[in-house]
């Protein structure tokens, strides 16, 4: 395993994720990455409005990595993933998968995998 590449794993979870915070997605996420979450083909400007979608949907929101598993220029991470819904109070929990593929130590790109069925270009 790459250390360095699960250093930066851990990093794009605490950074960006975590925080739901867009304004750190350039450091992790290349300009011309392209993302794939079932049938929808993703750009780097759609996991920014997602961060953003995320911050004024969720709250409480913990990431409980479970796998991170880490080559030079690869990783996956496992996770389950829970949150308050802010329109019910309810509490929602799901398990994700991310693949991703680094060049140029950022991200170039990534596939999802959820047991949870959402729309990743989902717009405040």
């Amino acid at each position: 395993m790459s250390e360095t590449t699960r250093a930066f794993a851990v990093r794009l979870m605490q950074d960006v994720w975590e925080t739901f915070d867009p304004a750190a997605v350039p450091r992790f996420y290349r300009a011309d990455m392209v993302g794939h979450h079932r049938a929808q083909a993703l750009t780097r400007d759609d996991v920014v409005r997602r961060l953003e979608w995320d911050r004024l949907h969720f709250t409480d929101a913990v990431y409980d990595i479970r796998d991170i598993v880490a080559d030079t220029d690869r990783f996956a991470i496992r996770f389950v993933y829970a949150c308050t819904l802010v329109a019910t109070g309810q509490r929602f929990t799901t398990e994700v998968n991310y693949f991703y593929r680094l060049r140029d130590d950022r991200i170039s790109a990534f596939w999802l995998l959820s047991d949870a069925d959402f729309d990743y270009k989902a717009t405040a």
